[in-house]
């Protein structure tokens, strides 16, 4: 039995002269919103350890499509930055957070216990059912979140 010969790729001319790169005003502009820069809050457990999470997630502002969701308040807001912003410093979201305390059972996994069967995770910023709250801390994108909590904190030196 023979064996078919071995070809050597075709070889395709190089193009003489490239195009060059077009200008700025020229390229695509993405439709895409732009990524605000995350602002974090130290959150200093009864223990003394420190962890560092960012101020949605504290503030429990899930981003949801064209639209940013305060867990606690349980309000829908423009996606506008400025009007996150106004919600998570009134003093009506204030107080409604100050009632959904960090559930102590879970120390450093910033567990609050929301209304009916839902509890919120600080650290991953994710509203997790009670039946699958245990598989969720043990999982493996919690543990990732959480130790990026514990490094910010390790890393954060303040301004004196």
């Amino acid at each position: 039995m023979s064996m078919p010969a071995l070809r050597q790729p075709k070889k395709r001319p190089v193009e003489a002269k490239k195009s060059p790169p077009a200008s700025k005003t020229e390229q695509k502009k993405s439709n895409e919103p732009k990524k605000e820069p995350l602002n974090y809050l130290i959150v200093t457990l009864r223990s003394g350890k420190k962890l560092v999470v960012s101020s949605d997630s504290y503030h429990g502002i899930l981003t949801s499509g064209e639209l940013f969701r305060c867990v606690f308040c349980e309000t829908e807001m423009v996606r506008d930055v400025l009007c996150k912003e106004r919600h998570k410093s009134s003093e009506n979201h204030r107080k409604i957070v100050e009632s959904y305390p960090h559930v102590e059972e879970f120390n450093e996994n910033l567990i609050r216990k929301l209304n009916g069967a839902d509890h919120y995770c600080t650290i991953c910023n994710v509203v997790v059912t009670t039946y699958f709250l245990h598989k969720h801390i043990a999982g493996e994108s919690h543990m990732d979140e959480l130790q990026m909590a514990i490094t910010r904190a390790l890393a954060y030196k303040p301004n004196v």
